[in-house]
């Protein structure tokens, strides 16, 4: 079976599990090598970041990628490896992975990522270490992030930590501000800062002092 055929019978297995939407599939199957399976990902990337080609493309794209690096690399799309440009998924990486300039880095499975430049983060899974410095963004569905220089991260997080200039948007979980722009903090997130300057608190969030985090950690 060829690099194509595998990677074919990948987004078929996960589209027919998925239920994909008959564009995205009648897509697919035009397709004739692999640029082109990838040009189809990035135009239908919601669903296969968002759904359960979650699963099955973190299980199973690592090897199809060896076997065809440079095909991918062609097309930007990268696979556990530190990027500078296009796209990167990163699934059940072997080390710690470091992304810049102005790639944009997609966590498939638990990882350390470290963003620095312009690149961007997204996270959803709940064991994931995330580091944004430089000018970076990060987009959240869960995990752990550690917000420095003018980075910026938004979204929902295990636990998020700012620092320097660092301006965050919370809508859930824990934030422990060590320096910040901006924080804005809604739905049911928990801010600890010794300052309530440019903190914004909306909805059911709340704001602590620093030494209030043991305590309510422990109480948790």
């Amino acid at each position: 079976m060829t690099s194509f055929d595998e990677l074919m019978n990948i987004c078929k297995t996960a589209a027919h599990d998925r239920n994909a939407c008959t564009e995205g599939y009648a897509q697919l199957l035009r397709a004739e090598n692999i640029p082109q399976i990838l040009q189809v990902w990035r135009q239908n990337w919601d669903d296969v970041y968002r759904s359960r080609y979650h699963d099955i493309m973190a299980k199973n794209i690592v090897g199809v990628f060896e076997q065809s690096k440079d095909v991918f690399h062609a097309s930007e799309v990268f696979v556990n490896e530190p990027a500078e440009r296009g796209l990167l998924i990163i699934a059940s990486p072997m080390q710690p992975i470091e992304v810049t300039g102005s790639a944009r880095a997609y966590l498939f499975t638990a990882a350390e990522v470290t963003a620095r430049d312009n690149a961007q983060v997204y996270c959803r899974d709940k064991d994931a270490l995330v580091t944004l410095r430089d000018h970076s963004y990060g987009k959240f569905e869960a995990g752990t992030a550690h917000v420095y220089d003018f980075s910026e991260a938004n979204g929902t997080f295990t636990e998020c930590h700012t620092y320097n200039a660092a301006q965050v948007v919370i809508n859930g979980g824990r934030l422990i501000d060590h320096g910040h722009r901006r924080i804005e903090a809604y739905v049911g997130a928990q801010v600890y800062s010794d300052t309530p300057r440019n903190i914004e608190i909306g909805g059911q969030a709340r704001l602590y002092s620093l030494s209030e985090y043991d305590n309510n950690i422990k109480e948790q």
